[in-house]
This record gives C-alpha cells, structure tokens and sequence, in this order.
C-alpha cells in the first residue's frame, strides 16, 4: 500500500509534465490503431475478394496497358461446357468525377450481357435488372457513393470521364449495389462508353477493355483456368498475367500507393516517438528524484525494490496514455459523425475492439522499454553518490 502511495504521489508530482508525456504517448498509439484499422480492413475487403472464385485478367506488360475485346470469346472458348468458366466480364476503367466536387469516383465500364453472373454480390432485385438491360445509360451505384452524393434510385446524374474521351455524360441511377463489402464503386455499361467514344473520335476509336474478371465454378476450375488462360495467349502481342481477384487487387493497391506497407512503417515510426517521449520523461524523473532515491536506499530499501518502483511509474504512464490513445479513435470513429468520413476501398473506418487492446498492449510494452535505462540507473545508485549533492 505503501509503494502504491508513493507511485501516485510520483504521478501528481509535475502535472504538466505527467500530462504532456501522457498525450506523446496516446498520439502515436492513435496513429497506431487508426493504421491498424485500416490495414484490417484492407485485408477483410481482399478476403472477401478471395471468396468470389473470380480470376483477373490484365495484360503481362502493365495493368495500364489495355487488352483486344476479342480475347472475352477466347477465353469462353477454353470451356465449351460452360460448367467450369461460368461467365467472362470485360471491364474497363473510366473512374470520373462530380461537376463541382472534387472527391474522384471508381466508376467501371462492363460488358452488360455477362456482368450480373459475374458479380453476383451486386444482388439486384428482377425489377432493378431489367432496367440494366433496357436502359443503354444504366448505372448501378455502390451504396457508399450513393449516400455520400444523395442520389435517389431513378435520379440522372452526370459524370465527366477521367480517361479520354474525358467528357461529360449522363447516366440513369437504375439500382444500388448490395454488396456487403464493395460499397464505392458504380457499375456503367461499356456499349454505352464505347458509343461515346465512337461520337468523339470516329472511325480512330478503338474498342478495348482495361482487364477481364472470369468467373469459375470452384477452386480447382480456378487454379487451372489461370493457367490455361495465360498459355492461350502466350507468344501473342498481347500476353496476359492471370491472377485470382485477391492477389491482382492487392497488387493494384500496392501499385497505386502500397498503403498497407506504409501503414505498417507509420505505425512502428509512432511507437518508436512514443517510445522517446516516455524514456526523456522517465530520465528527468530520476534526475529530479536523485537524492530521494539515495534517501530510500540509505533507509535500507533494496535495489530491487527501487527498480521497481521506477518501472512501475513508467507502466503506470504509459498505460494511462495508452487507454487515452486507444479509446479516443474507438469513441470518435464508433459514436461520432467521423463514422461516415469515407475512406478509399472499404468506405467507412471500423474501430474494433481487438485493435484497441492491441494498441494499449503496446503502450505497456513502451512504458516496460521507457523505464528500463533509469530503472537500471537507479539498481546501480550508490546512496553515498547519490547524497553527496544533498543540500
């Protein structure tokens, strides 16, 4: 009782130095769990990719470079049975934005006759499909993209291209995707795209896709449809790198900015600062304290006991920045209006509970390294050095 008496008073000693060493911890173990939240829910948004049974065609040289849309009836061809590849979608990518708002949209043009059996996520209702089918300038919008532009089933919007023929054109909201995962991203039909591009640039407008999803009847279909589909086209002018959809999204990410590697190093750069904060704190408490630690050891406490009282406050530090650094994105990301802030690929920031309790396990782990170097000072403390300066 008498140690716990001592550690508070240690606490309240200097409450500006106790606050300001607690806030350098809870910052960095907040950028912790805010990065960790958003790596996890990267790799939830591939996992549920990985379940699809979808395989991802784009050309060998660069995913920038597109692909014939003739190669759609060849890869159909490697199954004349129609039992092992269900369906092959030509996609390709037209992104867009808003007039007026800057927030880019993922906007993806597809071959409407086959992008239904595709994507079957998308779950639309028998009314919401024929209107797909009929109406050449359907849009199916990702429930996310919706809510954030507030755009009713039956409204017509406009969308000006981000890739040539980089103009405007207007599109009929005809359903929402029910996807539970993929909530961003809106769904055009590439016969309408490719007429605009016809109107623009005439009889030099070329047809292509950016890349093709196939989907397959079970992983054994899958594992031997990416093989065939690449020896089709081997040796040709166009040869294609197959991938199943988890592995080709997660090298698109990684190639547009490779977020869960610099998450990943951000997260241990804050630990690291935290980790600085707290020792540079824990070292001027014993500096302060030299004569009083002195004192305790000529009273005949050991030196045992004295590292861990030095230990103990720097736990007792930490973990209090650490609660306050963990809880702070729980509350602000489950309880306030910064719960619908979009973030790209999985829409809304989920705090759960586990990467918070990951984030305080590691502020302990700071205060244990923060308080190691003057917890050792002070086992090695003469009482006589210690006393000598002692007025």
């Amino acid at each position: 009782m008498l140690r716990l008496t001592y550690l508070i008073k240690n606490f309240t000693r200097n409450p500006l130095r106790t606050l300001l060493t607690c806030a350098a911890v809870a910052l960095p173990i907040t950028i912790y769990v805010l990065a960790m939240a958003v790596v996890n829910g990267i790799d939830r948004f591939l996992e549920n990719s990985s379940q699809q049974l979808r395989l991802a065609v784009a050309n060998k040289a660069s995913i920038i470079i597109p692909l014939p849309v003739g190669y759609r009836a060849r890869i159909e061809a490697l199954d004349h049975t129609k039992t092992r590849l269900l369906s092959v979608n030509g996609v390709r990518f037209i992104g867009g934005r808003i007039e007026g708002n800057k927030t880019p949209l993922s906007t993806l043009a597809v071959d409407v006759d086959t992008f239904l059996p595709t994507f079957p996520e998308v779950n639309l209702t028998p009314e919401e499909r024929d209107e797909w089918h009929r109406r050449r300038n359907a849009i199916i919008v990702g429930a996310g993209t919706r809510e954030q532009f507030g755009w009713p089933i039956g409204a017509r919007i406009t969308i000006r291209l981000s890739f040539p023929p980089y103009t405007a054109m207007e599109f009929h909201v005809v359903a929402e995707s029910h996807s539970t995962t993929e909530k961003v991203t809106n769904f055009c039909r590439r016969d309408y795209l490719q007429a605009e591009i016809e109107r623009v640039y005439g009889d030099i407008a070329e047809d292509f896709v950016s890349f093709y999803f196939v989907k397959c009847a079970s992983q054994a279909d899958l594992d031997h449809f990416r093989v065939a589909i690449d020896q089709e086209f081997a040796g040709s002018t166009d040869e294609t790198k197959t991938q199943d959809e988890k592995t080709f999204m997660n090298d698109l990410i990684r190639q547009q900015f490779d977020l869960k590697r610099n998450l990943a190093i951000l997260g241990l750069v804050t630990v690291f600062v935290a980790v600085m904060a707290a020792t540079n704190t824990m070292s001027m408490n014993f500096r302060d304290r030299l004569n009083e630690l002195g004192t305790l050891k000529a009273l005949g406490f050991s030196s045992s006991v004295i590292f861990g009282l030095i230990q103990s406050e720097s736990l007792l530090l930490c973990a209090a920045g650490g609660v306050l650094g963990a809880l702070l994105p729980y509350v602000a990301f489950t309880h306030t209006p910064l719960r619908e802030v979009p973030v790209p690929l999985i829409l809304h920031l989920e705090i759960h509970r586990p990467e918070c309790v990951q984030g305080m396990l590691i502020a302990l782990v700071v205060g244990l390294a923060s308080g190691l170097w003057p917890s050792w000072s002070a086992f090695r403390l003469k009482p006589v050095t210690a006393l000598r300066t002692l007025e």
